[in-house]
């Protein structure tokens, strides 16, 4: 993905996030976050430090939007610090590549399962930071796997809508080009 489509796809995320997804409150047992999607369409070669920046500053704007006390760039933070080893433990070498700048990603399976538990381990981060008690741990926990259901459906959604209208314009653009 180059630049340019990248931070576009940022800021449709944070858009969408800020507007619209954070004033859904479903009795607040869940909590859709699919601005975290940009950390996990990162360019697997970027180094570590220069993720975890990107990942405490997305999380503080936020934060800041939110008036949030910081839960949100702790929990982006260590998303971005288990980033390298939850792909390296999720999937081949293959597979990494394909998230390398081409629009679309082979296999869904490997992808599914590093959105899912990259997203569990934002959301326990993001809830238990929040609650800062286990004293309801049924609930707490209900939150988060609710959270995180909810989360990895509209993350999985949104990539897959921004792929499809992405595949859509360059197929356009072929056609045009064919026809002159």
């Amino acid at each position: 993905m180059s630049n340019i489509k990248f931070v576009i796809h940022l800021f449709v995320l944070l858009l969408l996030q800020l507007t619209i997804l954070d004033n859904i409150q479903l009795h607040s047992y869940v909590y859709i976050n699919i601005y975290i999607l940009a950390i996990y369409i990162l360019p697997y070669r970027l180094r570590n430090a220069t993720i975890l920046f990107f990942g405490f500053f997305l999380g503080l704007f936020v934060d800041l939007a939110n008036h949030t006390m910081g839960i949100h760039a702790a929990a982006t933070t260590l998303l971005a610090y288990i980033r390298p080893r939850l792909l390296m433990l999720t999937s081949n070498r293959e597979q990494i590549d394909d998230i390398q700048g081409k629009q679309k990603i082979s296999d869904l399976g490997w992808f599914f399962k590093y959105v899912f538990i990259s997203t569990a381990i934002f959301n326990t981060v993001l809830i238990l930071c929040e609650t800062f008690s286990v004293h309801n741990f049924v609930i707490t926990g209900l939150r988060i796997l609710f959270s995180t259901l909810t989360s990895t459906f509209f993350m999985i959604i949104s990539f897959y809508v921004y792929t499809l209208s992405s595949l859509v314009h360059h197929f356009f653009l072929y056609e045009e080009y064919i026809h002159l």
